[in-house]
This record gives C-alpha cells, sequence and structure tokens, in this order.
C-alpha cells in the first residue's frame, strides 16, 4: 500500500480533490468526543440505545455498501442514499423514516457543534493557498458535505457527495471522480487525490489513472507529509 503516488507537488496541479471525513479534521479525537457526548446522552435518554444500534449498522453497511449493496433488490425508483436507509430499516425492524431521523440527528447535525475543534489546520491553510494560486480544490465525500464545510470553515470550488444522483455509488467505485473530472474539464493527470484511506481513496484513485496522498491519522507523521506536498 503506497501512501503517497504524486508526481509533483500540489501546486503543480491544476486540481485538488480533497476526501472530508479523516482528511479536513482529525477523526480519531473527534471520534472520541462523540463517544463521550453519546454515553451522557444515553444516560438521560436511555431509549435512545435503539439508536446507537442504527447507527453502528448504517455506518458499517454505507461503508461496505459494494457488498451489502448486492445482497437484495431494489426499487429502480429508490436513489443510493433511500437504498441504505431502507435496507437498515428492514434489518433493524423499523421504517427507513425513522433511520434517516436518527443518522441526520446523530451523524449529520449533531457533529457539527463539535468538528470545528478537530480541524487541520495545516491542510485548510494550505487549501487556502493553492486557491491564490489557482488551484482547484473539490471536496469529495462518501456523507454530506456542505454543512461539515461550512462547520470546518473550508473554502471550495466544488462539492460532491456519493450519493449525489449524478454519482449515485460509493468510494472506491471509479464514477464519482469521473463525473468530477468532467465537471472540471480535465484529465487525470492534471488531478490528484488527496485522502485519509487507501482502500477508498487511494483505490478510486488509482482506477482513475490518477496520483494520490494518504494522509497518516497521526498529527506529527501527517505534519512531516504535509510539509513534502508544497
Amino acid at each position: 500500500m503506497k501512501q503517497n503516488n504524486r508526481k509533483k507537488k500540489l501546486d503543480e496541479y491544476k486540481a485538488v480533490v480533497l476526501d472530508l471525513d479523516g482528511t479536513l479534521y482529525y477523526q480519531k479525537p473527534f471520534r472520541m468526543r462523540m463517544i463521550r457526548f453519546l454515553a451522557g446522552y444515553l444516560l438521560t435518554h436511555p431509549r435512545a440505545i435503539k439508536d446507537m444500534f442504527i447507527i453502528l449498522d448504517y455506518r458499517k453497511i454505507r461503508e461496505d455498501w459494494e457488498r451489502y449493496g448486492k445482497t437484495r433488490c431494489f426499487d429502480d425508483t429508490m436513489d443510493l442514499e433511500t437504498r441504505q436507509y431502507d435496507f437498515v430499516a428492514e434489518r433493524k425492524k423499523t421504517t427507513a423514516e425513522y433511520v434517516q431521523r436518527v443518522i441526520r440527528f446523530y451523524m449529520l447535525e449533531t457533529p457539527l457543534k463539535l468538528l470545528y475543534e478537530y480541524r487541520d489546520s495545516e491542510l485548510i491553510q494550505m487549501i487556502e493557498d493553492l486557491r491564490k494560486k489557482q488551484v482547484k480544490i473539490v471536496i469529495y465525500s462518501d456523507y454530506p458535505v456542505e454543512n461539515k464545510r461550512k462547520a470546518l470553515q473550508v473554502q471550495a470550488d466544488l462539492c460532491f457527495t456519493s450519493t449525489d444522483k449524478e454519482i449515485n455509488s460509493m468510494k472506491p467505485d471509479p464514477k464519482g471522480l469521473q463525473v468530477i473530472l468532467q465537471r472540471l474539464q480535465m484529465e487525470p493527470e492534471e488531478v490528484i487525490m488527496v485522502g485519509d484511506r487507501y482502500e477508498k481513496d487511494g483505490l478510486v484513485a488509482i482506477a482513475n489513472n490518477m496520483d494520490y496522498v494518504i494522509l497518516d491519522s497521526n498529527k506529527k507523521k501527517r505534519h512531516v507529509q504535509k510539509k513534502e506536498l508544497l
């Protein structure tokens, strides 16, 4: 597994595509903070324990959707996100609407209040510097981007989520980066992918013949990596 497969400095590419979770912020300490929050929440809302199991199942299924999605047939009118809610609802014997409410509250809304504290400020400064040099910045995540981007105070030229209608597939399916390249009107060699997981961000880049960098989760090691990028 190669952590770094780039041929030039970041500012020599025409565009940089960045993952969000675990890339624009440090995910491990953030997750520990969320675990403490959820533990406290459960003390005052013990019935919410069922929601925790829904979250765990949803994350597992979304992370490995390529496998889980093949285990049942869906209505062709369902988009990818609805299929995942429906899949979890069936397993947990509840409704897709309830699963969606749980995910919205615990995974999409509550984290926004805590996220800024864990941002990778060095990387975000690099993004600002790259934009000043006319390098296009794109954020591409398997999870919704816009509210987290705002919470982290990151500027981007374009944002994409794997469940967007035009993509409708999870990393490392190559379609997401194909859509991004088409929107940018650029060739793969003009763009680099920056993420935190080889099995997602590295493989999706490789599938599109694109350079990539996988940032370490350790702050000190990541600091050394970033110094070499510019």
